[in-house]
């Protein structure tokens, strides 16, 4: 199968970070391609920014549809374009937001989730709801960080981030741990051994969802809604 992996900002240090997450858990026949997408934003850091990075979202879609792609991910926990992405995709799309929390509902009772930035909580809010989550999410916090630094951390960063997250579980009696943006891919395991939680990545349990989605010859339904 083709997995075409959209990360909406145009960073090539954040798609290449993704990249390394999705050949990690993909299995041996799936064939995995990274792109930026191409809208000219740096980083999603609002509303602005997602409405702007949705359309290279979009464009590449097109694209993939053209050169025969099974199914898509959107790295990029706001879930940017997710669905107008839906409508012009004949296979399954999904956003690693969406994908992290629905991991994070199966595993614990409550989960928080980690984003980079205050002005994300209110769009990661809004999505919760949506996807009828709302009642397990125990709280979105922000790192206080801008997206772009949480690409390449220093052990001094890394830290501080542990324990924030640790304090963030005390206060919101999380019992999983979302990591709200796709720059934190690489922090999974570390994350969880220090927490002794289960953190989900959503790059990770996003190709692992549309792998399964896939084999089991799954697609977006075309009745009404997502009809093109």
């Amino acid at each position: 199968m083709k997995i075409l992996v959209i990360n909406p900002n145009d960073s090539n240090d954040m798609r290449l970070l993704i990249e390394q997450s999705c050949r990690e858990v993909a299995g041996q026949s799936t064939d995995i391609t990274v792109v930026c997408a191409g809208a000219g934003v740096a980083s999603v850091e609002g509303y602005y920014d997602g409405a702007i990075a949705q359309v290279g979202v979009l464009e590449q879609i097109q694209l993939g549809e053209k050169e025969g792609f099974d199914a898509y991910l959107i790295a990029c926990a706001d879930d940017t374009g997710l669905y107008a992405a839906r409508e012009i995709a004949k296979g399954p799309v999904i956003g690693i937001g969406e994908a992290a929390m629905h991991y994070a509902s199966m595993l614990g009772y409550g989960f928080a989730i980690l984003t980079a930035q205050a002005k994300s909580i209110a769009v990661l809010a809004h999505n919760a709801s949506a996807y009828g989550l709302s009642q397990h999410c125990r709280g979105i916090f922000a790192a206080c960080m801008p997206v772009l630094a949480l690409e390449d951390l220093t052990s001094d960063e890394r830290e501080r981030l542990v324990t924030r997250a640790q304090a963030i579980i005390e206060q919101s009696n999380a019992e999983v741990l979302v990591l709200g943006c796709a720059g934190l891919t690489q922090q999974q395991a570390y994350f969880s051994q220090q927490l002794g939680i289960p953190v989900i990545d959503g790059v990770k349990a996003g190709v692992s969802t549309l792998e399964g989605l896939v084999k089991n010859k799954l697609v977006t339904s075309k009745r009404n809604t997502y009809l093109r």
